[in-house]
């Protein structure tokens, strides 16, 4: 059984908090943000981000629980699935830099479902070990991580993760706005410029409906066939 789970209105802070279950079952979750907010990986400092900037961009500050780097949510920024799986699953696999493969996969068959690939570009999941880069530590869009899913250069699918013994929740957003000024504002290093930052995430013209519906079916399809 696969537990569907649409979270509307509430906060990123809310939404990052979130307990995990105790069923032992598949879950998604969607999630909808009320407000605003700077995202930062579980390892990085507050004092990578401009606080006033962010006040006066009336942007939450929020640190997930799992790794990566600075994601900017809300306001039609981004389409937020969570996918947790229980150990027990047949997916489940140790090996951190495997595990989101299959769920890289059915990201980028939705996205081609959904037309994307035919008017921008090729979308391809990133299959290699991790790519660094000078802003990859800091922006969760600059580098590359396996399974997440890219357009051309661009990244379309940014994909976390977050463990314990039982579970992994894969934290996923879809960019639909990127908003490199907006980015290039509320990091304190003043070398992270517009031009550094333009291009690493996609704009889609996409209906949210229409993407949790293609998404969820090629999930489904995969959960149900292990």
């Amino acid at each position: 059984m696969i537990i569907v789970d649409h979270v509307i209105d509430g906060s990123p802070a809310d939404h990052h908090a979130r307990e995990l279950p105790h069923d032992g079952q598949p879950h998604l979750w969607w999630f909808t943000s009320s407000r605003g907010a700077l995202v930062l990986g579980s390892a990085q400092s507050v004092d990578v981000v401009d606080r006033a900037e962010c006040e006066r961009l009336k942007l939450d500050i929020v640190t997930r629980r799992s790794g990566g780097g600075l994601v900017l949510v809300g306001h039609d920024r981004e389409v937020w699935l969570d996918v947790l799986l229980p150990s027990s699953h047949p997916l489940w696999v140790n090996d951190i830099s495997l595990a989101s493969a299959w769920l890289g996969r059915a990201w980028c068959d939705a996205l081609l479902d959904l037309g994307v690939g035919e008017a921008s570009g090729q979308v391809a999941v990133h299959e290699g070990p991790m790519e660094h880069n000078e802003l990859s530590s800091l922006v969760c869009f600059a580098g590359r991580a396996p399974g997440e899913v890219f357009i051309g250069r661009s990244k379309a699918v940014g994909i976390s993760q977050r463990r314990t013994r039982d579970w992994v929740r894969f934290q996923c957003a879809l960019s639909l706005r990127w908003e490199p000024d907006t980015m290039a504002a509320v990091v304190a290093d003043s070398s992270v410029t517009v031009e550094r930052l333009s291009g690493l995430g996609t704009d889609l013209d996409l209906e949210v409906s229409d993407v949790v519906d293609a998404v969820q079916q090629r999930i489904t399809e995969r959960l149900a066939a292990r």
